[in-house]
């Protein structure tokens, strides 16, 4: 309803709701679930500290955020928890200082 504003050149949507491999679909908690579900989803694998060999297997998207399930900013913040994650991982060794 602004009159300064020019109309749109072009509009981008997105197909989400006809894509073969998600069909529109969400993540929500059901009966019964509760946030310690959704924590359950977000752990690496493998889970046990004790495995010497490093995490293989990371989950990220709006199913593994506690608050923001189902949602965009869910997908986001998860997708930016796992990639910290990765780079305490790989984090190389900061050298002693030089006396």
């Amino acid at each position: 309803g602004n009159p300064s504003l020019p109309a749109p050149r072009s509009v981008l949507r997105s197909r989400w709701h006809s894509a073969p491999y998600t069909r529109g679909s969400y993540s929500y908690v059901a009966v019964g679930s509760s946030g310690d579900d959704i924590d359950v989803l977000a752990q690496p694998l493998p889970e046990d500290p004790r495995d010497p060999r490093p995490l293989q297997l990371l989950f990220a998207g709006e199913a593994t955020h506690r608050t923001f399930y189902s949602t965009t900013h869910g997908a986001l913040l998860s997708g930016w928890r796992e990639a910290e994650r990765l780079n305490q991982l790989f984090q190389a060794p900061v050298p002693a200082p030089q006396s």
